[in-house]
């Protein structure tokens, strides 16, 4: 729905949800100077007490289980209105970071309530497009030459042995060149990361600018030498809009959620008067010494 790619719109919704979500938390929880000290457990909260549970245990609660929550969920109300009332809950680093965490999950649900058009998607796969391209795959045959057990002659043992493979050619097999090792003789079909979880970055990208069709090297991993036959390549295939749609649905989301997040912030910095000595603004980073900056009344 169009409607739902409103600015205005959005600026609404999070309102009412963290104004349903104050008063929800703090319905007839105020405590101070002769104010109302009533606790009152309806068919709403004991509501949200099977669902929670449900949702945690993929079943329902029995009776005696849900008598059990109930107990515990007024003991916890009873417990935590006095502690607020005492404000322990001041100057408190682990309520701090649980309200603010709250808070950056109210503006992500927020977020996430927009869908993109078409053209907006289109827009991000035309700028974003490598990021999603299927990524150039080898096919290769390699020598492995220890370091281990050859030390420094392990290169040199590898390039008298190419001369004799580029003399000899089928004559010779490769499979009785080399030392033996754990590593595979071949791989087929593999992208650089395939590669490199078995060979090391290094030897993945020195693979990737082979030619295809004669043995080359020698190439180095962390493990030693290697001769490298690279018998197919398949180039990287920039993958159609189709197949990434979904993808960039999450990226569009992801890049909705950080902006909504920075236009909150830079509201809050609108809102409250913020004081920060000269000698720490430079700790706060650029973005957010010049936010305060731009706020500064």
């Amino acid at each position: 729905m169009r409607l739902l790619r409103e600015p205005l719109v959005h600026f609404f919704l999070a309102g009412g949800l963290l104004f349903g979500a104050h008063s929800w938390l703090r319905s007839g929880d105020e405590v101070a100077g002769g104010a109302d000290r009533t606790v009152r457990i309806t068919e709403r909260e004991v509501s949200w007490i099977v669902e929670t549970s449900t949702r945690q245990w993929q079943r329902a609660p029995t009776r005696r289980e849900l008598q059990g929550l109930v107990a515990e969920y007024l003991r916890e109300e009873l417990l935590a209105r006095e502690a607020r009332e005492l404000e322990l809950d001041r100057d408190d680093v682990v309520v701090r970071r649980r309200l603010a965490q709250k808070m950056t999950f109210f503006l992500e649900d927020t977020a996430r309530l927009a869908e993109p058009t078409d053209a907006e998607l289109h827009a991000l796969y035309a700028a974003r497009w490598q990021r999603y391209a299927s990524p150039a795959r080898s096919s290769f045959e390699q020598i492995y030459f220890s370091a281990d057990r050859r030390g420094e002659r392990a290169a040199e043992d590898a390039r008298r042995t190419l001369a004799a493979l580029a003399e000899r050619g089928p004559a010779i097999d490769p499979d009785t060149l080399g030392d033996p090792s754990l590593l595979p003789p071949a791989l087929a079909d593999a992208d650089e990361l395939a590669i490199s979880g078995q060979f090391g970055r290094d030897f993945a990208r020195a693979v990737g600018r082979l030619s295809v069709g004669t043995w080359q090297g020698p190439v180095g991993s962390e493990l030693g030498q290697h001769l490298v036959l690279v018998t197919a390549r398949a180039p990287a295939r920039q993958r159609r809009f189709e197949e990434v749609r979904g993808a960039l649905v999450e990226e569009w989301r992801r890049g909705r959620e950080a902006a909504a997040k920075e236009a909150y912030f830079s509201g809050l910095l609108q809102k409250y008067d913020v004081e920060v000595a000269a000698n720490v603004r430079p700790l706060l980073g650029p973005s957010v010494g010049a936010a305060l900056t731009g706020a500064a009344r």
